[in-house]
């Protein structure tokens, strides 16, 4: 018998657990005891549900967890959103949430991720797909958790497979900003059932199995971690801006300036916490424009005063509706940072800010005051 084989579906708190299990930072290379989504966007999971290899797994200790199939897509669009190597799998690339739900190469993926398949493979799953994952499950057998119960589905893990679980476990992956359930309206919640009936059925099947288990403690486990956490990792990859922006355009016409703020804050300034980065990100941005555009029709549409947001990422996310009504308004205007520098003077005002706003601070480095636009 071989260590066990953890099952990571996408979205489903699989890179917590891996981290958690294994003691590392972030997720280990999929593998043999790891399936989860290869280089090339595919499962390496689908070997274990073929009927012809029963007898290799049967003894294996198998398990993974399944979210609600509304929950999980929302928080799948949401964190693709902005990530063309996953987007650009879809053949008619979606404009909405809507059209995301409606793709059929979104549709029932849990099901498709367990048979192997690539991520939005044209390659429907049938409900055959769908028996032969139940099979699976109960014959092996797989031990299924469920995300919205987190805590008691690893005190599950541990009572069925004895993985012993540390009392604080640090969130390593969260959707940025998505919205939430209650917000969604009854007929959107429905045509998602819809489209994905096989994963809802797949769903129902293991909660109501899973909620037949005693002796769960649902306090067992510290969950620490927020949405800021991961704001980092994503500018470190890519414009902060990707995030809140609608239009593109406007980021790739700034690149220079986007690239070096971004160099700036995390390279030089060597800035780690999420909120902290986000505040300043937005105080530069508006800072550079007022000095540079101070009779701008812009400047009249944002609202430059700091004390008004209380939260970094949701004035991020007002800058970039302001950002895309004004740029609808004037299109021939998106070129307008092209000369962009950034003002020696503004990061010690910055370094104040972030002291009012009650955030970490940060050190200054006075050589890497003026950002390189070579």
């Amino acid at each position: 018998m071989s260590e066990m084989i953890f099952i990571h579906i996408p979205k489903t708190g699989g890179t917590t657990i891996n981290a958690a299990m294994n003691g590392t930072y972030w997720q280990t290379k999929p593998g043999f005891n790891y399936r989860h989504i290869l280089s090339d966007k595919s499962s390496n999971s689908g070997d274990i549900f073929l009927n012809k290899n029963r007898d290799k797994y049967k003894n294996e200790r198998i398990f993974m967890m399944l979210r609600h199939p509304v929950d999980r897509l929302v928080s799948e669009y949401y964190f693709i959103t902005n990530r063309n190597e996953f987007t650009d799998l879809i053949k008619s690339k979606p404009k909405s949430f809507e059209d995301y739900i409606k793709s059929p190469q979104t549709q029932n993926y849990v099901i498709n991720f367990l048979k192997g398949n690539r991520m939005y493979s044209t390659v429907r799953p049938s409900p055959a797909d769908l028996e032969s994952v139940i099979n699976a499950i109960d014959n092996l057998p797989i031990y299924v958790g469920i995300f919205e119960r987190f805590s008691e589905s690893l005190s599950y893990f541990n009572q069925h497979l004895g993985i012993k679980w540390k009392k604080e476990i640090p969130i390593k992956r969260m959707t940025i900003r998505r919205p939430k359930i209650e917000d969604l309206s009854q007929e959107l919640i429905e045509l998602i059932k819809e489209k994905n009936a096989l994963d809802l059925i797949l769903y129902d099947y293991c909660f109501n199995q899973f909620k037949n288990e005693s002796n769960l403690n649902k306090k067992e486990h510290n969950f620490k971690g927020d949405r800021y956490d991961h704001v980092v990792a994503f500018a470190a990859r890519a414009c902060l801006y990707e995030l809140v922006l609608k239009d593109k355009n406007f980021i790739k016409n700034n690149f220079k300036f986007f690239k070096s703020l971004t160099f700036h804050l995390i390279n030089e300034l060597k800035i780690r916490d999420g909120k902290q980065l986000v505040f300043i990100w937005n105080q530069t941005f508006l800072a550079s424009i007022k000095t540079e555009f101070p009779n701008s029709n812009l400047i009249q549409m944002l609202d430059l005063d700091s004390t008004n947001h209380t939260d970094p990422i949701e004035h991020a996310y007002n800058i970039g509706s302001v950002i895309d009504s004004f740029f609808k308004k004037y299109p021939k205007k998106k070129v307008l940072l092209e000369t962009f520098r950034l003002i020696k003077d503004l990061f010690p005002l910055f370094k104040k800010r972030v002291r009012k706003a009650g955030l970490k601070e940060y050190s200054i480095n006075k050589s890497a005051l003026y950002f390189p636009f070579t």
